[in-house]
């Protein structure tokens, strides 16, 4: 089969635990993995070897900024994703495809089914999972990070790994079926963190989010659903806040035009609300020096903060704004808990995310594809298989 592959050169430049070196793996791949070079390969169809092993047809993945952090080095050459990784490795966690083959204890999808695919496999047996917080297990492999993903023409996966879309298919057609598909995954890591870590907030309630890549829009759009009062959005690119405001956001700013105008993201928010501010703040930039201050000065008593945006590094923080204001901060990462809503979700009308894909590649062209998600202008790039 066709596959995408990234190759590295293994150069720990820190201290690495002993069973990453024996893997030769890393918890934050900026620490051990340089010189990325992306390649189309031929590779083995995956075999269904065990009873709960479902093989997919890829159709549909998505472009992640994970992906194009893989991509990018540093100044040493280093990639930039700090998220533990393996290579060689093929891409791609954000899947939809067709069910071809299952195991023989599979019971809940059969040949022909659409599917998308959760790609996170947790242990079970770390403390995170035992506290019910799977989608931090320190144990887990990831299809697209640590084993194998979806930008080839086959993925295996488990069958607990495998949702459904045939809720979807009665309603759009095939090509949309499957492009949602892989619209739901990072849907599913805002579902989560805006509900299952953040704990949602009153109906009624005011939102903002800043940053509308795929997960900041796909938070537009479930706050929406979710009964906001109102949500603002706010990013750099004019083109994503008219994405914003197509999903869902009542307004959406463009931040280096508020700054023209000798405005900020928080003088919008407190004006918008009389002086309040927001309920929920989501931050989905991955620029959290910058986002900060403004969701600090714009949280209302009792508000919440939402953490989605991927970066390394400190960021400043003034406490007391969240001290005085009784605010809380929710860090999230994953989509464990979120796909099955999120299907739902698109299957009722009630939210829809198809607007958001920008371009489409085909998986000979994916290297091409990452390089355009680099130039950080769209909003989804797809790569159908």
């Amino acid at each position: 089969m066709r596959a995408v592959v990234i190759k590295g050169e293994w150069a720990p430049r820190r201290e690495l635990s002993p069973e990453e070196v024996a893997g030769r793996w890393a918890r934050d791949a900026t620490a051990a993995w340089r010189e990325p070079k992306w390649t189309l390969d031929e590779r083995a169809v995956p075999r269904v070897a065990g009873p709960h092993d479902v093989l997919v047809r890829s159709k549909a993945v998505g472009i992640c900024g994970s992906d194009v952090h893989l991509h990018e080095t540093d100044d040493e050459g280093y990639v930039l994703l700090p998220y533990r990784v393996r290579l060689p490795l093929v891409p791609g966690h954000e899947i939809a495809g067709e069910v071809v083959e299952v195991g023989a204890e599979v019971r809940r999808v059969r040949p022909g089914d659409p599917v998308a695919v959760q790609t996170l496999q947790y242990c079970g047996r770390c403390g995170a999972c035992r506290s019910g917080l799977p989608g931090h297990c320190v144990d887990a492999e990831d299809s697209g990070f640590t084993i194998d993903g979806g930008m080839a023409e086959f993925v295996l996966s488990r069958e607990s790994n495998v949702r459904s879309l045939a809720a979807v298919r009665e309603r759009y057609s095939e090509r949309d079926t499957y492009e949602i598909g892989a619209l739901c995954e990072p849907a599913s890591v805002a579902y989560v963190g805006l509900f299952l870590r953040g704990g949602g907030f009153r109906p009624g309630g005011i939102a903002t989010v800043h940053g509308c890549g795929p997960i900041g829009l796909a938070s537009v759009s479930l706050l929406r659903a979710a009964g906001a009062a109102k949500v603002l959005a706010f990013d750099t690119e004019p083109a994503r806040c008219k994405l914003a405001e197509l999903v869902g956001a009542d307004a959406a700013y463009d931040v280096t035009k508020l700054r023209g105008d000798g405005m900020r993201p928080s003088d919008v928010v407190l004006e918008q609300t009389s002086g309040e501010g927001a309920d929920m703040c989501v931050e989905a930039a991955g620029a959290a020096a910058a986002v900060l201050p403004e969701i600090e000065r714009s949280i209302s008593v009792g508000g919440k903060v939402v953490l989605l945006g991927s970066e390394s590094g400190a960021v400043p923080m003034q406490t007391m704004a969240y001290l005085l204001r009784g605010a809380s901060v929710h860090g999230s990462i994953g989509n464990i808990g979120g796909l099955d809503p999120v299907i739902a979700l698109h299957a009722a009308s009630r939210i829809d995310l198809r607007p958001i894909v920008t371009a489409r590649f085909d998986l000979a062209a994916a290297t091409d594809a990452v390089r355009q998600a680099s130039l950080r202008q769209d909003a989804k790039i797809l790569v159908k298989v």
